[in-house]
């Protein structure tokens, strides 16, 4: 019972799931034809290579490559080296210490694992030791390529389409908000601060996606004044979720009436707190239009 419990019948395999496998029969069928010794390597780099965004393939492309290169050098380099049988373990220690210092020094320290992984079975491996290197490079580079590729050219990663739903969400959470703010005078802005947090998520990779030879042509104007815009929303929501006002200016409130059928009462005598509700209201409405402009652009 236990068990059945724990299985998802919902699942249903996804596009990404689909380009890893086609990525993996590809790379076989070409470890096939130049009769790789080794057709695993080339499969584990082509699997790596599927990722969200081609940014992210690419940024991984470039770190396996360099790993992998770095790691079977230093193997094979360390099991050349003629000392006794029982010194061998220690040339083996010092190796993973020049690895792990050379991917501290690039930066690379998540990659550490993967690269000593390639040294030990580089530096361990009972065949020949420079054809295993050479097979080990070889597999590699062709396992990345061929997914970096059918991950572009099958049902590419759309981060574009991604981010402007993610904004659309957040723009309803923001106008959610700033109605329960305005009518209870305070609200849980948690919703819209983990919309928020998500649309950040997608710019910063949106950021890196224009950068490679994929997307090179594109521009993030319109993503770079959606994400200015939900930052000053965010802003104002904060400040004016931790005030308490009892009067709106009449034309603030003849807006938030049209906008949220609310009635609230006004006063042409505002008081300091209440005029600063009122410009942080009358900035995030503002904001909002122009928001909503921009996520519903076609």
């Amino acid at each position: 019972m236990a068990i059945k419990n724990k299985i998802d019948y919902k699942y249903r395999i996804g596009m990404r799931a689909i380009k890893t496998a086609l990525a993996v029969v590809i790379g076989l069928y070409i470890s096939h034809l130049l009769k790789l010794n080794s057709p695993i390597f080339v499969s584990i780099a082509a699997i790596s290579s599927i990722k969200p965004s081609m940014s992210e393939s690419l940024a991984d492309m470039k770190k396996r490559l360099f790993t992998c290169i770095v790691g079977v050098i230093i193997g094979y380099l360390s099991s050349i080296i003629s000392v006794p049988y029982l010194v061998e373990p220690l040339i083996g220690g010092a190796g993973i210490l020049i690895i792990i210092y050379i991917l501290a020094l690039v930066k690379m320290r998540d990659m550490t694992q993967l690269s000593c992984i390639v040294f030990v079975a580089s530096f361990c491996s009972n065949s020949d030791k420079a054809s295993y290197a050479l097979n080990r490079i070889i597999g590699t580079i062709i396992g990345v390529v061929v997914g970096v590729l059918v991950n572009y050219y099958i049902s590419s990663p759309n981060i574009w389409e991604n981010f402007i739903e993610a904004s659309k969400k957040c723009y309803q959470s923001a106008n959610k908000a700033l109605r329960e703010i305005i009518y209870d005078k305070k609200t849980d802005l948690s919703s819209f601060n983990s919309n928020f947090t998500n649309v950040n998520t997608l710019y910063k990779l949106l950021e890196q996606e224009v950068k490679t030879p994929f997307h090179h042509a594109h521009s993030i104007w319109r993503e770079s004044q959606i994400v200015f815009l939900l930052d000053n929303i965010s802003l104002r929501l904060q400040v004016i979720n931790s005030m308490n006002v009892n009067y709106f200016k009449e034309d603030v409130s003849k807006e938030i009436e049209k906008r949220y059928d609310l009635n609230e009462p006004t006063s042409k005598d505002l008081t300091e707190v209440d005029s600063v509700y009122n410009y942080h209201i009358e900035y995030i409405l503002r904001y909002m239009d122009q928001l909503k402009e921009l996520v519903e652009k076609e």
